[in-house]
């Protein structure tokens, strides 16, 4: 992942309101500005992040990184894994910077709609400038009941997309 700019990433987290018991979980495979605004979030008004690895190094690297805490857990993860997390947490905000191949995205949206609690939501960071696959990115999270989809252009080299999951939707 490319770097972030702080004061992008901190505009972005001013999404996030100030309620208790708040859970979030952050899919990554690289780059570590994000988890450690959201870690320093979650420490702040005591939140829980799951931070869930795509790439085996970079895994190795967060589990040395975040282990003194107990308000952050890291997880090895595939996209092809029929759950991402326990059944029994569902999250408030999923962040995506993971590059999410093509052929799996579909699967994505549908494995990790069940990860998000009602009116919660999904935000994705995307390549910047590139209208095909933020379009595939609308259609999918669209025909996988997510709504209220909107982008927001915050980041050089990003185009941030944030979907709501609708309470009853999608079963």
């Amino acid at each position: 992942m490319k770097n972030l700019e702080s004061k992008q990433i901190e505009q972005l987290l001013s999404i996030i309101p100030n309620h208790p018991a708040l859970r979030i979980m952050h899919i990554s495979q690289s780059g570590t500005e994000l988890s450690d605004a959201l870690l320093a979030l979650v420490k702040q008004q005591e939140y829980e992040l799951l931070l869930n690895i795509i790439d085996e190094d970079f895994y190795e690297e967060s589990l040395n990184r975040y282990r003194d805490t107990d308000l952050c857990s890291v997880k090895k993860m595939k996209f092809e894994q029929r759950a991402y997390v326990s059944k029994a947490k569902i999250y408030d905000y999923i962040f995506v910077t993971a590059n999410i191949p093509l052929e799996l995205q579909e699967q994505f949206a549908k494995t990790v709609h069940g990860h998000i609690k009602n009116a919660g939501n999904i935000i994705l960071f995307l390549e910047k400038d590139n209208l095909k696959v933020l379009d595939s990115w609308r259609q999918i999270l669209e025909e996988n009941y997510y709504v209220a989809t909107n982008t927001i252009d915050l980041f050089k080299e990003y185009e941030i997309v944030i979907s709501k999951k609708m309470h009853g939707w999608g079963g």
